[in-house]
């Protein structure tokens, strides 16, 4: 008598065959996966004695892996042809599969034998046109000398959009000037190197340099600054704010360098980072403004992400940024 339960009758050839099936699964899915490594060399050499020697194992261990792998497959693999041995038709047909395996594994270990050797692997890193113009070209020279076959993807995004990515998991290193008011949750920030910000003015302008001013001095002139949202910017509005002063562009750019241009036209002041105008300062284009406040620099630091552990590679590149911070 069949039996059923719930409208499924248990004893239904079709339940007993995807009964037998599932079970079928289940078996295959525990075979331990070294008998397929004993099975691949097996079948490459088709000698046990041969597989056993690249194995550094017994041949009578071999023996009872190809047996017990049979046993779990519920089929045979080999036969015995003289004193050879063959691969029966399910054997060519699981070693069509187990080849094409074994080699994607070797491959995988010869590629993480490569990263782990430095011999590939890419590098992704934030950081807005200025940073990277002066900080981190030297730094990725030295980085290439060592390590020529690892690649570096710079993103050059303004420090706020590199924080952001970052957190995103998009780069694995963000190199930025640090905004004193934002908050870096999540992230390790590690100091690279401070920036020294200036007030300047044309060269032509003698009446300016010349002497020292008080801030509040300054609103005297146009006053050509980054534009808001920008670290430098924010370092800006803190150091007016401080003073309580108020701070009213008469032109906001989105370039250091097209600040420096405008004021070498005589077009206003301006508010830089030094390294920016070192070069216009030598040669005297534009001259620095003395004032008698102290003007904040600006940090410099190299962020990573808590949760998105560094390549080795990336870790090399880390190591190479924050060992000699200034």
């Amino acid at each position: 008598m069949s039996k059923i339960i719930s409208g499924i009758n248990y004893d239904h050839p079709t339940f007993q065959e995807a009964s037998m099936s599932a079970e079928n699964q289940k078996t295959h899915s525990s075979i331990n996966f070294e008998l397929y490594k004993f099975f691949y060399h097996s079948a490459h050499d088709l000698n046990f004695s041969k597989a056993a020697n690249s194995l550094h194992v017994t041949q009578s261990a071999v023996s009872q892996a190809i047996k017990s792998l049979e046993t779990q497959l519920g089929v045979e693999l080999f036969f015995r042809q003289g004193r050879s041995i063959k691969l029966t038709f399910e054997g060519e047909i699981l070693y069509k599969h187990i080849d094409k395996a074994y080699n994607f594994i070797k491959s995988a270990e010869n590629s993480i034998h490569s990263i782990k050797s430095l011999d590939e692997g890419t590098i992704f890193i934030g950081a807005s046109d200025t940073i990277t113009r002066y900080f981190l070209i030297s730094k990725i020279k030295s980085f290439h000398a060592l390590y020529p076959k690892v690649k570096i993807s710079i993103n050059n995004r303004p420090s706020p959009r590199s924080v952001e990515i970052l957190r995103n998991g998009e780069i694995d290193i963000a190199v930025i000037n640090v905004n004193p008011k934002a908050h870096y949750e999540g992230l390790d920030v590690h100091p690279f190197t401070t920036i020294d910000n200036v007030f300047i003015c044309s060269g032509l302008r003698e009446d300016i340099y010349t002497r020292t001013h008080q801030l509040g001095d300054l609103a005297d002139y146009p006053l050509i600054c980054l534009e808001e949202k920008s670290t430098t910017r924010n370092v800006l509005d803190a150091f007016y704010e401080v003073h309580n002063l108020p701070l009213s562009p008469a032109f906001e750019f989105g370039s250091l360098e097209v600040i420096l241009e405008s004021v070498k036209a005589d077009m206003g002041i301006g508010f830089v980072t030094k390294n920016i105008a070192s070069n216009a300062i030598k040669n005297k284009s534009v001259r620095v403004i003395p004032v008698k406040e102290t003007i904040p620099s600006i940090t410099v630091s190299v962020l990573t992400n808590k949760s998105k552990p560094l390549s080795l590679a990336a870790q090399k590149f880390f190591e190479l940024l924050t060992s000699n911070y200034q």
